[in-house]
């Protein structure tokens, strides 16, 4: 019996006594008692009763049969014979019992006294018959016939208690209960546990027991438990009734679970099997010591001899907490007491623990973890491969990475000449950088020279030789002053300005002018950039009657520019017109009498205007333009005489220049 099903006798089974008594009285207090009976088929009629809890005779039980005949006079407790299987503990409990069951009581005392013996009784075939409550009959005829048990006081005379069994045939074997159903198993260190369904509740022949066995390899099945396990009637599923804890280690167990009515017949068994590892053999050794060197730690455990230990795992990890991580595949022979781990780099905390592994090759539970912190057998090497490459606002180093377990590098430098010369080494960073880059801003430093230098450092803060020194020379980053514009024009169709450089004027290596629609427009940069020696400049790609915007900004050798100058406005005037060529012209009469005039192309943002001398009023008429045509049509010429045309070149604003020379055509 489990410790937890003996906990719960008292309660469980008043439960239980409930559920199986199959009379109801009309009242909740009055008392009730039950008869049960089963047959082998072959004669042989079993009988049990419990008689209600106040009810109790005294002088036993008269048991008769159906057909009215007297079986036994009287069946009394504690009979002589019965009580020879019993302890002598439990034999001298039954031999006080009558006058304690002789008073009447209502307390809990008694009520679990009661419940106490009726789990004896019903789990137990031996112990009921010696509490009288029990009897075999042998040699019965066949046929179906009932039971019947009568309270006896103590001068032998009926109380008026009887109870009755079902109808029983004794050429007919009564069923045996169902084998138990949902058997499940789980190991762990503990032992073995099973776990099974409660049945459904069978009120004629109730099962409350059942008997657990093991056949292990070599050994034919044996009980697990001494005793029988009584749950009761009904029981958590998930809560095991069985834990084996002599379970054999690293052996396939197959266990048997039959269940057993009240008068102790076993059902067919319901079987299971399981592998249970030999969780001692997986017991991680205790203690575990890391001892740490120059490049190794060292591990230390006690080994053990253990049957089925087959060897160990050391582990590693860089947290207490893991992960951990198995140091070698194969497990170190059981008799190791020790593994030197020389991958490891100075200056990092290791965290080791171990594992016992069994014959079938399970890991068992990690040791507790042992802490190291090694040092690197020397210091990390000189760097080398160091490059510099300064830019406008920082210097950009890199280097070779070290072959070295170094934790990072320390960058150094050194101000060589400028306004802070002389100055010693300067470690830039303080905190080593892991990457073999750096950059080291620089802000508005220039015409300096420096030096620079990287030191390698280990884990453990040992730091290696500084490499060879990089020079780095910052130009000179000074802007120049601004220039000046000093004179500006628009005249004759072009935007022209003149200028003078700042002082000094070396300083200046170009000039870079701006050009903008407005003067709230810095403006973009116009022409290709002006020479240190220029003082002019002349816009040659502008509009008349147009105004543009001029900045001047000067650039020095190092590309260093001015802030630009003022904004100067120039409004471009019209370019000088000169008279276009003279133009070609020939009369024609047909389809009609026209005169058609050849003109050359005008210049760039000019037009030209075609006119005919009017004799009449000796004025000049305009017969085409403004346009860009090399033709123009006089399509009303008179009928006959002398004509004469000239061309004009016309501006976009309207001006317009001097004539050419005039050309005549005569009309027939």
């Amino acid at each position: 019996m489990t410790t937890t099903a003996c906990k719960q006798i008292p309660a469980l089974f008043a439960a239980t006594l409930l559920a199986l008594m199959p009379f109801r009285l009309a009242h909740a207090q009055q008392d009730v008692g039950a008869m049960f009976s089963a047959s082998d088929g072959k004669g042989h009629i079993s009988l049990l009763w419990f008689p209600p809890p106040s009810q109790w005779p005294s002088g036993g039980w008269r048991l008769s049969d159906s057909t009215g005949q007297t079986l036994v006079p009287q069946i009394s407790m504690g009979d002589a014979s019965a009580m020879q299987s019993l302890s002598v503990e439990d034999a001298d409990a039954i031999r006080k019992l009558p006058a304690v069951l002789a008073q009447p009581d209502t307390s809990a005392q008694r009520r679990n006294l009661i419940s106490i013996l009726g789990l004896r009784v019903f789990s137990e075939p031996t112990y009921a018959r010696a509490m009288g409550l029990a009897w075999a009959l042998d040699n019965v005829a066949a046929g179906s016939r009932t039971y019947k048990v009568e309270g006896l006081d103590a001068s032998g005379k009926t109380t008026g208690l009887q109870l009755t069994s079902p109808p029983t045939d004794a050429s007919v074997a009564t069923q045996l209960p169902p084998a138990p159903a949902g058997v499940q198993v789980k190991g762990d260190e503990s032992g073995v546990s099973l776990f099974w369904a409660a049945p459904a509740v069978n009120r004629q022949i109730p099962v409350i027991v059942y008997a657990v066995e093991r056949d292990s390899s070599g050994q034919s099945s044996a009980p697990v438990t001494a005793k029988p396990v009584v749950p009761g009637i009904t029981w958590d599923p998930k809560i095991p009734l069985v834990l084996d804890r002599n379970a054999p280690g690293n052996d396939t167990l197959t266990y048997h679970v039959f269940a057993v009515d009240i008068f102790g017949r076993r059902s067919a068994s319901t079987s299971i099997r399981i592998f249970f590892p030999d969780y001692h053999a997986l017991e991680p050794p205790d203690p575990v010591t890391a001892t740490a060197g120059a490049g190794k730690v060292v591990v230390n455990w006690a080994a053990a001899q253990k049957p089925n230990l087959s060897g160990y795992i050391v582990e590693r990890a860089f947290l207490f907490a893991g992960p951990y991580e198995a140091l070698f595949a194969q497990a170190l022979p059981p008799a190791t007491a020790q593994y030197e781990d020389d991958t490891v780099r100075g200056g990092t905390t290791y965290y080791y623990r171990v594992r016992s592994v069994n014959s079938r090759g399970d890991l068992g539970n990690p040791s507790t973890a042992a802490a190291a912190q090694p040092q690197n057998p020397g210091a990390p090497p000189q760097v080398s491969g160091l490059t510099a490459d300064a830019g406008q606002t920082r210097v950009h180093l890199t280097w070779t990475p070290a072959n070295f377990p170094v934790a990072g590098y320390f960058v150094e430098r050194h101000v060589v000449s400028g306004p802070a010369g002389t100055e010693n080494w300067v470690r830039l960073n303080s905190r080593a950088t892991s990457e073999p880059l750096y950059d080291d801003p620089i802000g508005l430093a220039s015409d300096v020279k420096l030096e620079y230098r990287v030191v390698a450092v280990a884990f453990d803060n040992a730091e290696g030789p500084p490499s060879s020194a990089v020079p780095v020379t910052l130009a000179d980053r000074t802007v120049p002053e601004a220039p000046s514009i000093i004179g500006a024009s628009g005249a004759d169709g072009n935007a022209q300005f003149n200028f003078v450089p700042a002082l000094p004027a070396e300083k200046t290596a170009q000039f870079l002018v701006l050009r903008s629609g407005s003067d709230r427009d810095i403006g973009v940069v116009v022409g290709d950039p002006l020479p240190a020696a220029a003082r002019q400049f002349t816009d040659l790609y502008t509009s008349p009657g147009e105004r543009y915007w001029y900045r001047l900004v000067a650039v020095d050798k190092n590309g260093n520019r001015s802030d630009p100058t003022p904004p100067v406005a120039i409004r471009v005037g019209s370019p000088q017109m000169a008279a276009p060529p003279t133009p070609t012209a020939q009369y024609a009469a047909a389809p009609y009498p026209h005169v058609t005039v050849q003109l050359q192309p005008p210049p760039a943002g000019l037009s030209l205007i075609v006119e005919r001398l009017d004799e009449a009023t000796d004025g000049w008429i305009r017969i085409a333009g403004p346009t860009s045509a090399q033709t123009a049509t006089d399509n009303a010429v008179p009928a006959s005489g002398s004509l004469s045309y000239r061309a004009s070149y016309v501006a976009t604003d309207g001006r317009t220049g001097p004539a050419s020379a005039t050309v005549q055509v005569s009309i027939p």
